[in-house]
């Protein structure tokens, strides 16, 4: 694992992987199993996956968004999204998970080493609509907080 972890992952590999259908076992029971919807302009990735309005992606190795269509994709209707102890140094990368992601509400990107890096306000533009952010043990300076809390 430490190795997927150095290489990194996009959100799209994670969000994939994560809730692939052949990761679940057939249980049998109320409330379990995967809803396959399929739409004629779907990503066929999209079709077999059945995501919660809030993804938990914690400690995967992640470190760029990925696609940005397959993030709009995946995550369309994603209001909360945790990505605590990832690997994401880039507020670019951030940047265009979150623009990505409309009806976002809540981000959790506590533990990401995202100490000395600078903010554009241009790319702050897209955190404008959280109304909850969770910076814990990230090292920003107030400089960058100022900028992603201005509106």
């Amino acid at each position: 694992m430490e190795s997927e972890e150095t290489e990194g992952r996009t959100l799209v590999q994670v969000i994939s992987e994560k809730y692939s259908p052949e990761n679940f076992p057939y249980c049998r029971g109320p409330g379990v199993g995967v809803v396959i919807r399929s739409s004629p302009q779907g990503s066929p990735v999209k079709d077999r996956l059945n995501l919660p309005s809030i993804l938990v992606l914690d400690s995967c190795g992640i470190t760029e968004a990925g696609d940005d269509e397959e993030v709009a994709t995946f995550c369309a209707h994603v209001v909360e999204l945790d990505l605590s102890y990832n690997q994401l140094k880039d507020w670019g990368e951030i940047s265009k998970i979150v623009s990505n992601i409309p009806n976002l509400d809540f981000l959790n990107l506590s533990m990401n080493p995202l100490r000395g890096l600078s903010l554009e306000p241009g790319a702050a533009e897209a955190f404008s609509g959280l109304r909850r952010l969770v910076l814990n043990n990230t090292h920003v300076t107030w400089d960058v907080v100022h900028t992603l809390t201005r509106e």
